[in-house]
């Protein structure tokens, strides 16, 4: 989805002089607002704080005009109202009406939960205020309810010592993020963090394809492939959670942006605790499943940075990094733990002939894909897949020429441990290290087929037509046996 044309501004709507906060009614108790000089990024009361009203009437910005909050006051176009001020409102427009075309509920007013104006009217409102370095913006709750909440915006009041190229990147950025987390509230109060960040993340890629920001963040979740969806790294923040946006531009792009529509609406019923319950389902309302649209989603992954441009994958595929390799030998004898929605990467060096695989332990619901690629060079679709089944699986993935090869292997399902296996890659010989053999000619000793049965998927990374697959309990990955 493109972006929408850049406004034009508008003529001095709603320019006045705050002079007070109108009280919540006394049955709703809620948060302090800057205006009411009292919180981490309140006013002072030496502040003239003034308003601007969006050219829409959907949001009104608050910023002081005189004071130790004072905001950028310049005005190129000689009408007195701050530049910075009228892009803020603005953009937030562009951002709320996107959303709201998009399908989503808006952030919710002081008016349907039960409150007064607090900023004077019952838009949604911004405050530019000093995060003095720690932070820069904020959707923050008013009151919660019935397990939803309304709120307002809080963002930096000048970007001073600020890492952003412009004014209007920072402006861009901060909107689109952060409003998306107010359109979140408008469904539940009770989102992961994973989840949470990661579709604030989309939002921001939703508003701008292009965003650098979005594309940065993508690749905290590029470099640690081989965690779990839904398990963020814990202690110290790392940004991992932001990179998962990825996920949700994939499903955006596969599926289109309805898919995280019927996921808060999912979220809505089922609640926080059900994130990928309500997942499966809002992906299967697209005609896909969560199996299928996931081995999808690890195959784009494979392609990208110098990996790409040989195979399906993001239109920005270029702009990423590549995915780390755990393993990268002539011939593996090793072992490894894949959890679940989790993938990892691993490259083989052949030296031509038929590459056997054989995996010691039972590694039912893993699957397996082979695709050509040089280290710093184009990777193409897969050659071979595989889902093993049982203990001692064994194939011959193909008769292939010498090169170089990554193996894919992911656990595309919900499930309530990882799998753990020791496996060998290369010749009959090395599944001999293995206490393997290789399969004779049309034996079957591995359970899975030479095409991918248990995915629907063609090898490429794109879904086969018809041959969609269904998840069972969501917690096992239906397969077929030759």
């Amino acid at each position: 989805m493109t972006r929408p044309a850049h406004r034009r501004r508008p003529v001095r709507p709603g320019l006045g002089l705050l002079v007070a906060v109108a009280a919540a009614t006394p049955s709703v108790a809620r948060a302090a607002r800057p205006t009411d000089l009292v919180g981490a990024h309140a006013y002072d009361e030496s502040d003239v704080v003034e308003y601007y009203d969006g050219p829409a009437g959907l949001v009104r910005v608050h910023y002081s005009v005189d004071g130790p909050t004072r905001t950028i006051l310049d005005s190129e176009d000689g009408d007195d109202i701050p530049d910075f001020v009228q892009d803020v409102a603005a953009t937030a427009e562009d951002v709320l009406l996107l959303f709201q075309q998009t399908g989503f509920r808006l952030p919710l007013g002081e008016d349907e939960m039960g409150l007064e104006p607090l900023g004077g009217s019952y838009a949604l409102d911004f405050y530019l205020v000093d995060f003095g370095g720690v932070g820069d913006g904020q959707f923050v709750t008013d009151t919660c309810s019935g397990g939803v909440c309304s709120g307002y915006m809080a963002i930096e009041n000048d970007f001073s010592g600020y890492g952003y190229a412009d004014l209007h990147h920072a402006v861009e950025v901060l909107t689109s993020h952060e409003l998306f987390h107010g359109v979140q509230f408008a469904y539940t109060d009770d989102l992961p963090g994973w989840l949470s960040e990661g579709t604030a993340m989309w939002g921001e890629y939703l508003f701008d394809p292009q965003s650098s920001d979005f594309l940065a963040w993508c690749d905290r979740y590029l470099e640690e492939p081989d965690r779990s969806l839904d398990r963020p790294p814990s202690g110290a923040f790392t940004g991992w959670e932001y990179g998962t946006g990825l996920y949700f531009s994939f499903l955006d792009l596969a599926l289109g942006p309805q898919t995280m529509v019927a996921l808060l609406e999912e979220l809505a019923e089922r609640g926080g605790d059900a994130d990928l319950e309500s997942l499966a389902v809002a992906i299967e309302a697209q005609g896909s499943t969560l199996a299928d649209s996931w081995v999808q989603f690890v195959t784009w992954n494979l392609a990208t940075g110098d990996h790409a441009g040989a195979m399906d994958s993001y239109p920005f595929a270029e702009e990423l990094t590549e995915v780390p390799l755990s393993i990268e030998d002539y011939n593996i004898v090793d072992d490894e733990r894949v959890y679940p929605l989790a993938t990892v990467y691993v490259r083989v060096q052949h030296a031509g002939g038929p590459l056997y695989m054989g995996i010691v332990d039972d590694s039912t619901g893993l699957y397996v894909a082979v695709h050509p690629g040089e280290r710093d060079g184009p990777v193409s679709d897969a050659v071979a897949t595989w889902w093993p089944d049982g203990e001692g699986a064994v194939t011959e993935l193909a008769d292939l020429d010498a090169g170089s090869y990554i193996i894919l292997m992911t656990q595309p399902r919900v499930a309530d441990s990882s799998i753990a296996f020791d496996f060998c890659i290369g010749t009959a010989d090395t599944l001999a290290e293995c206490g393997l053999q290789a399969p004779e000619a049309d034996a079957d000793t591995g359970g899975g087929d030479e095409e991918p049965g248990g995915c629907g998927c063609d090898g490429t990374g794109g879904l086969a037509t018809g041959a969609w697959l269904s998840m069972v309990g969501l917690l096992g990955l239906a397969r077929r046996r030759r």
